[in-house]
């Protein structure tokens, strides 16, 4: 009942969702097809829910109680190849020695390091940002910040495109997105920021520490995501009202996320 009711509703989806749809399903069958094959006695045992998700924090995860279990994947793994299909299913499923389950999970994480292009801002759903809020204008901030402490990026074609959040979040202030080679990479200010509450130089501290993962993009070194190198975090401490920012960062922020705590 509830694969029909999935398929129909993928079916009557916008023909621009629609090819996602697919890839989800297709990737799915493969998914319970490996399992059939490396975990049959899950399968028996209860139901297993297959999520994706645009959650870039954590790309795979699985949740299991009492037989049943959801397992939630982002969806760049509905393009995945076979191969890194199944090191997620024994990953999960399979009970491995640590050094085997340590190989799984550097090999799925090099997928998605190698894919990340792909991912997207947890605070919002993709399509287009708008830079102007209703305090602040975003592209200003970044030419601002450009011409004082990033002359890197001095060209307009090396800047990353930026804009606000869709919706605010209490979480993550910013966020850079490394776009397909070709396409220019992408700042998302969580858009809780525009507020007058908010000091111009902490958001401009937020602008310039995202702008900063474009000079020195994310990597994995030695099994691990390095996302602020030591290189990172002496440039960001250059930024002259850095200590101001932490802070007011410290001090302040709470009272805007409490506030958007509240109103949910």
């Amino acid at each position: 009942m509830e694969r029909r009711e999935r398929e129909r509703g993928a079916a009557g989806l916008p023909s621009r969702l629609k090819p996602q749809a697919d890839r989800e399903a297709n990737a799915e069958r493969k998914i319970r097809s490996l399992l059939w094959r490396h975990q049959p006695e899950f399968v028996l045992a209860g139901n297993l829910d297959i999520v994706f998700t645009r959650s870039s924090n954590t790309p795979v995860s699985l949740s299991q109680r009492q037989g049943s279990g959801t397992l939630r994947l982002h969806v760049l793994f509905s393009k995945a190849p076979d191969s890194v299909l199944e090191d997620v299913i024994r990953f999960c499923f399979t009970r491995g020695n640590q050094v085997e389950a340590k190989n799984l999970k550097a090999r799925i994480l090099d997928y998605v390091g190698e894919n990340r292009h792909q991912t997207i801002a947890t605070m919002s759903e993709p399509g287009p940002f708008s830079p102007k809020g209703k305090i602040y204008d975003l592209e200003k901030t970044l030419r601002r910040v450009i011409r004082k402490y990033v002359p890197e990026r001095r060209l307009v074609s090396s800047r990353p495109a930026i804009g606000w959040s869709k919706r605010p979040t209490i979480k993550l202030m910013g966020k850079w997105i490394e776009t397909s080679p070709g396409e220019r990479n992408a700042i998302i200010i969580n858009s809780l920021l525009d507020d007058e509450r908010v000091p111009d130089y902490y958001l401009e501290y937020n602008v310039y520490h995202e702008l900063l993962h474009d000079l020195f993009s994310i990597h994995r070194s030695r099994g691990r995501w390095i996302r602020h190198s030591a290189e990172f975090q002496a440039r960001e401490k250059t930024y002259p009202l850095y200590t101001r920012a932490r802070e007011w960062e410290i001090n302040e922020l709470q009272s805007l996320t409490m506030a958007e705590n509240a109103i949910r």
